[in-house]
């Protein structure tokens, strides 16, 4: 409890600080790139809300008989269950998520990969069950091979974010249920994915310089920077499409969790860094 009260307070302390900056530079700070959803749905973290599994009093079933479990290894796919506790302060989970599921590249990498998976998230405050036996673990991963073979789980207990330990898992739990390994194509596709955003922020550029331009020289040299960022953009598709053809993703999860960019100071809670685990 007083680890998540300090959490709070620094979480908030934070997000004070980070507003009165941006009021400092100016609200409309046109050298801030908000990432576009169409590179988002592409690398973030998303999850859909499911069913615990049956209790019979103070017991609980095994997570591998939930649904979404069982049809992901009926057709040889693998999942992740994300079990959290939604009567846990809100902040603090949400620095926690953004850290773990953090927009920029390391994060990209890992919700490539998990996008590969049938991703659930378990509410434990639902059923006093689910409490008693998950409660002190909770925010908490379980992974299950094409199989339905359970890993073991990674805890992170005082909501301590460690994205390296998780994507140990992602990687333990795929191996074998993709041609080319996960690690393979997530390294590609990470790689076409910020060409592409690269390409819809120079467009971005363009049209932006386009609508200011004060002379008929500079409107046409902003009309070629889009021209060349549409090409760009065109290319990296079809390299997509290509690479999206060797591999079967299963439905994306309806929630999308954290992807913020992570704030200036906290990049060590992510466990890649000296202080991970």
């Amino acid at each position: 409890m007083r680890t998540c009260t300090l959490l709070a307070t620094l979480a908030v302390a934070i997000f004070t600080a980070d507003t009165l900056e941006a009021q400092r530079r100016g609200g409309n700070n046109r050298s801030r790139w908000r990432r576009p959803a169409e590179i988002t749905t592409r690398v973030g973290a998303y999850f859909t809300e499911t069913d615990a599994p049956k209790t019979d009093g103070n017991k609980v079933a095994n997570l591998n008989t939930i649904d979404l479990v069982r049809a992901a290894a009926s057709a040889g796919q693998v999942t992740m269950l994300y079990l959290h506790n939604s009567e846990a302060d809100r902040n603090v989970v949400r620095q926690f998520e953004n850290l773990l599921f953090r927009a920029d590249t390391l994060g990209d990498v890992l919700g490539i990969k998990l996008r590969m998976f049938h991703c659930g998230q378990i509410d434990i405050s639902k059923s006093p069950a689910m409490k008693a036996r998950y409660g002190k673990d909770v925010p908490m991963f379980v992974a299950f091979d094409k199989t339905g073979k359970e890993l073991p789980e990674v805890s992170m207990p005082g909501y301590r974010a460690k994205a390296s330990a998780l994507e140990k898992l992602v990687d333990r739990a795929s191996s074998g249920a993709f041609k080319p390994s996960l690690k393979t194509f997530a390294k590609k596709y990470a790689g076409i994915v910020g060409d592409l955003e690269a390409a819809i922020k120079a467009k971005s550029d363009g049209e932006q310089k386009s609508t200011e331009a004060e002379n008929k020289a500079d409107r046409k040299k902003a009309e070629k920077a889009i021209e060349k960022a549409q090409k760009q953009e065109d290319k990296l598709l079809k390299a997509e499409e290509k690479l999206l053809e060797k591999i079967r993703q299963p439905a994306r999860g309806d929630t999308h969790v954290g992807g913020r960019m992570p704030r200036r100071g906290t990049q060590g809670n992510t466990g890649r860094g000296r202080n991970g685990g």
